[in-house]
């Protein structure tokens, strides 16, 4: 008998609540439609579903994998720390053996004449140069420049005026600067600067139209 859509029931479809097996228990591979591979599980040495007691400390099988005499292979982490058991196998060997070490040292000759020079070229025992210990201290600075030495101050001869050709803040033309002193709650317009005394000396005031009649 056909459904509506033309496909063919079948009693015993996959899956469906009608099925039948001889072999397993209706749970939720049927439903999941692959309760055709619980026989690759076989053979279990102890069932959960069909044991009398359901121990979850019993193991399925006792065997791992397709080891089947007992015998389990070691894990990754002790495979890799026995590689300690493999250091004397790759450890440096001393197989230098000098004539002379610190035990007969004081038995051997060593200005004995071997007719090679004793120093430099073609010497038998090679040896340090005299200033091999020397320690060089000196900068390229120190070496190629004089050491510095401050000029002794020599008093002036005249009067030091410098201050008089100094401008100062004006108080007319830099009224909005950073430069204004006080607390900026007045602005000053006296025309008084500190160096006022020092233009004085260095510029005396002159009647420019004398200086005229006189030449």
């Amino acid at each position: 008998m056909d459904d509506d859509f033309g496909l063919p029931k079948y009693e015993n479809q996959k899956g469906s609540l009608t099925l039948r097996s001889d072999h397993t228990n209706y749970s939720r591979n049927v439903l999941n439609t692959d309760w055709q591979k619980a026989r690759e599980d076989e053979p279990k040495e102890y069932d959960i579903s069909k044991g009398p007691i359901r121990d979850l400390h019993w193991s399925t099988y006792k065997r791992l994998a397709n080891i089947t005499d007992g015998s389990i292979p070691e894990t990754t982490y002790q495979e890799h720390f026995n590689q300690v058991f493999l250091e004397p196998y790759f450890s440096e060997l001393d197989r230098v053996r000098p004539m002379v070490n610190g035990d007969t040292w004081r038995h051997a000759v060593l200005d004995r004449d071997t007719g090679d020079p004793k120093e430099g070229y073609l010497a038998v025992l090679p040896r340090y140069f005299p200033d091999y210990r020397k320690e060089y201290l000196k900068t390229r600075r120190y070496a190629g420049f004089d050491p510095f030495e401050p000029e002794k101050a020599v008093p002036r001869d005249f009067e030091d005026k410098s201050a008089a050709y100094r401008r100062c803040h004006s108080q007319f033309t830099d009224t909005a600067d950073y430069r204004r002193p006080g607390w900026n709650t007045w602005q000053d317009e006296s025309g008084i600067y500190a160096n006022n005394h020092f233009k004085r000396e260095a510029f005396p005031p002159r009647n420019p139209i004398l200086r005229d009649l006189d030449c």
